[in-house]
């Protein structure tokens, strides 16, 4: 096990379209839960983690960022101390909360990735995803960025916002692509029950129909944009240069095992999935550990599944458990799927149907 997630819930404030689990700081800082939550990372850390090192660590929110920063500088300072030699460790950081001498400090003591939550750079379109940040924060937080001289760094969009148009998808793709990440995320919207009823509120019940409409036809146009730039498609929805695809992620999606710490945070070592608890002071009070046994198929099917997500796809002969033989050949016959030096692997032109194709190809346990 050598990928360990880091969960930090809390936010300036929650944006309406988040699945993840986060909570507003203030009240929190305000109770001194957020150095009690932290402490408790690395109580949690030292338990579970056995005194081994890791090739990468990701710390993920919430926005870390929003934490005090002596707080999540003792963090980082702790974490550093169980990396391996050439490792990775990511911190998403959201606009507002990041600036030129924070930025130098977290580089300086050990981050050597960042994720920033862009979404978009319309403000329009940023209402209607509940966030808020502004122009300004937006442009010096990229500055900022600049001017401290990070190069591993990984900036979010957001596809198929409702009332989106093309013409604002390329121009967020030219600030995006100007703003000269190493890597690029661009991720079709979801929607959690909540957000699905402020939609229908805002636009009505035809909007979310017409966004799916839209990713459907446009989401090709901003791959090609994306790969003329120089970015890499090397899964889904993530975009990379060469040599700055997401470690942490690639694990993931080949199935490794991995530790996770925090609220809500999950891992899968061996067999068995570990859910925490997803409250803060439920976590606090180590409460509401779930776990679960994973049969060898499930395991087997997870890792084909997430897999077939990326470029490189699957061994054809390690996941032939999990693959209708039928359907494979109907697929590569079709071609939704290429077959190469033993890899099964969704073409290129099919990948934004990825799901389609997996659903169709996999037998699932």
């Amino acid at each position: 096990m050598s990928h360990l997630y880091v969960h930090i819930p809390f936010c300036r404030s929650r944006c309406a379209y988040c699945d993840f689990y986060s909570e507003p700081i203030e009240a929190y800082l305000q109770m001194g839960i957020v150095s009690r939550y932290l402490q408790a990372l690395e109580t949690e850390l030292v338990q579970k983690a056995d005194g081994r090192v890791f090739r990468t660590i990701y710390v993920g929110g919430g926005t870390p960022t929003a934490v005090p920063r002596f707080l999540l500088r003792r963090l980082v300072d702790f974490l550093v101390q169980r990396v391996a030699q050439g490792y990775e460790l990511t911190l998403e950081a959201n606009p507002g909360t990041i600036d030129l001498g924070f930025l130098t400090e977290l580089k300086a003591a050990g981050v050597t990735r960042l994720s920033v939550g862009i979404q978009s750079f319309n403000p329009q379109l940023r209402a209607i995803l509940g966030r808020q940040v502004t122009q300004e924060e937006i442009h010096e937080a990229l500055e900022a960025i600049s001017e401290s001289g990070w190069e591993n760094w990984n900036l979010d969009l957001i596809f198929g916002i409702p009332g989106q148009t093309w013409q604002e998808v390329a121009s967020d793709l030219e600030a995006a692509i100007a703003a000269h990440p190493s890597h690029i995320s661009l991720y079709d919207l979801t929607y959690t029950p909540a957000y699905q009823e402020r939609i229908d509120a805002m636009l009505g019940p035809g909007a979310r129909r017409a966004a799916a409409r839209f990713v459907e036809e446009y989401y090709q146009l901003a791959v090609e944009r994306l790969e003329a730039a120089g970015y890499v498609r090397y899964e889904i929805s993530n975009y990379a240069q060469p040599g700055y695809e997401c470690q942490h992620n690639l694990a993931y999606w080949t199935g490794e095992d991995y530790l996770g710490i925090g609220a809500a945070a999950v891992s899968t070592v061996g067999a068995e999935r570990r859910t925490n608890s997803a409250s803060v002071m439920r976590y606090l009070r180590g409460e509401e550990i779930q776990s679960e046994i994973l049969s060898p198929r499930t395991r087997l099917w997870e890792r084909a599944m997430l897999g077939l997500r990326t470029r490189w796809g699957i061994d054809e002969e390690e996941m032939a458990e999990v693959i209708d033989q039928n359907a494979k050949n109907r697929l590569v016959e079709l071609g939704c799927i290429e077959k190469c030096c033993g890899k099964l692997r969704i073409s290129r032109s099919f990948l934004n149907v990825a799901n389609s194709v997996i659903a169709a190809l996999l037998v699932q346990p």
